[in-house]
């Protein structure tokens, strides 16, 4: 599949994958501070953002194989630095397990490796119908909201919550059908996590309430090289909402893989 995405900068790559049901645009400060050092590319997975949404289930292998795709659409065959978000986190992932020769490195923030519970599943299925039967995600974008943000951004700095919120209404029924499906019947990946060799990032909003700073720190310690990174005063979207702390410690990250970058 042809994604949209934005290509920023020279130097070493870098690529992010936006969470559910949002697009490329959360990353926009990363991408302003990062290409002066690194090549920065964040594409619009499927279904999400200016990608093309097929009425389909998106797991998160196909999603990883659209993004492969367009690093060979890139003429970029060598291992790059593969960082995702909640969702983006889970094909970021699927990416590293499936493709370990693309991936230089690993960033995954608030994001889990375990499985959908079958409760967790079964309300994805019901929220893809109801999307699809209302034909835009209106209702679903308002129960999301007050579990994506923390406490301490609603207090400290309400002014950024309505961006995401445009950003999220605007996601076709289609593509948050699909996204919702394919995350439903991801598979569980804890075991897993030991056969990732590259160095790893894991970080966290300390008020995270979808994915807590414990199961992060439980992913980390499984990994055979992961750090943690618990962000202040973040929740679910801790580039977004902290993006001070998360790029401190992210292209600390960095640094230390690419120490002449």
């Amino acid at each position: 599949m042809l994604l949209a995405f934005t290509d920023q900068g020279t130097g070493p790559v870098v690529v992010l994958l936006h969470g559910f049901p949002l697009s490329r645009a959360m990353w926009a400060g990363q991408i302003r501070e990062w290409s002066g050092s690194y090549r920065v590319i964040a594409p619009d997975l499927r279904g999400h953002g200016e990608s093309p949404a097929p009425d389909a289930v998106y797991t998160m292998d196909l999603m990883a194989d659209d993004v492969v795709e367009l690093l060979d659409g890139l003429g970029l065959a060598e291992p790059v630095v593969v960082g995702g978000l909640s969702m983006g986190g889970y094909v970021a992932l699927a990416l590293a397990l499936k493709h370990p020769n693309r991936v230089r490195g690993l960033m995954l923030v608030d994001t889990r490796a375990a499985a959908d519970e079958p409760e967790t599943a079964r309300r994805r299925e019901e929220n893809a119908k109801a999307v699809l039967a209302a034909g835009h995600p209106g209702a679903m974008v308002e129960t999301m909201l007050p579990r994506l943000f923390s406490r301490s951004t609603f207090r400290r700095r309400p002014g950024i919550v309505p961006p995401i919120q445009a950003v999220m209404a605007e996601t076709t029924a289609a593509g948050v059908a699909g996204a919702l499906r394919g995350m439903a019947c991801r598979p569980d990946r804890r075991e897993q996590l030991r056969e990732i060799a590259c160095p790893t990032l894991v970080a966290v909003g300390e008020e995270d309430v979808i994915s807590p700073p414990d199961e992060a720190k439980a992913i980390a310690e499984a990994l055979p090289d992961g750090r943690l990174a618990v962000i202040p005063l973040a929740g679910h979207l801790s580039p977004y909402e902290n993006p001070e702390a998360f790029d401190a410690a992210a292209l600390a990250f960095l640094r230390d893989l690419h120490p002449h970058a």
